[in-house]
């Protein structure tokens, strides 16, 4: 600035005085910048620090505001409800176990007395079914003797006898035992008591028929230990 006042001839002093007098304009603005910017510091730290007293003491209030019984009371409700509700879920589950296990306990024990019963029924089916051939034979041995050969020989007759009244004993035994003889002539043939060997077309009776029985079968308290060997009719 002094340069261009001595430049365009104006007075050195002069332009002292200007270069002066704007020096100290440019210090008052700058000093009163300074100015306002600490009073805005000193305003924000304020507002900060009031803004933290209002939380504060907003959170002091909540704190010191009298709890409601009734809503406490609810509360203490809704949590033994839920708590009610547990117990009764757990209470039923505990419940449908020991239903099942007395359910499995009653089964297993009417299997136990089934198999027990069964076993005393059936333990004696070995021995029966090994006793059939010997009802076989007996029968057969009576078979072969005409009543003719009896009648003109007494020997042969007390012989028969003899034969027949050991059958026929033997048979008590079996009625006694519940073993059952089966004889299935002109019966309709079941696959559970019978077992064919043949078939033979016969006009004049109802297929499916027993019309002949090759060996008689037995039953064992409704247990068929041998089936009786038959033939039976077919469709011509």
């Amino acid at each position: 600035v002094i340069y261009q006042i001595k430049s365009s001839g104006i007075n050195a002093e002069y332009g002292q005085h200007y270069y002066i007098t704007n020096n100290l304009r440019m210090h008052t603005i700058v000093k009163v910048a300074r100015s306002r910017l600490a009073c805005q510091s000193v305003i924000c730290s304020r507002i900060i620090r009031l803004s933290s007293q209002s939380v504060e003491s907003e959170t002091a209030q909540k704190s010191e505001e009298p709890t409601d019984p009734l809503a406490a009371k609810d509360e203490e409700i809704a949590a033994l409800q839920e708590k009610l509700k547990a117990e009764s879920k757990l209470l039923s589950d505990m419940k449908n176990k020991y239903l099942r296990a007395l359910a499995d306990g009653e089964n297993v024990r009417n299997r136990a007395k089934k198999e027990l019963e069964d076993s005393k029924i059936f333990s004696i089916q070995s021995f029966a079914k090994d006793m059939l051939p010997v009802s076989d034979v007996l029968e057969k041995a009576l078979e072969s003797v005409p009543e003719s050969d009896r009648s003109s020989n007494e020997t042969l007759a007390n012989l028969y006898e003899g034969v027949s009244l050991t059958h026929s004993q033997l048979h008590q035994v079996f009625k006694r035992h519940n073993l059952v003889k089966i004889d299935p002539m002109d019966e309709e043939f079941d696959p559970v008591y019978h077992e064919a060997m043949f078939q033979v077309p016969d006009p004049t009776k109802t297929p499916g028929t027993v019309m002949n029985v090759v060996q008689v079968g037995y039953v064992l308290h409704s247990r068929s230990i041998r089936p009786a060997k038959v033939g039976v009719v077919k469709e011509p």
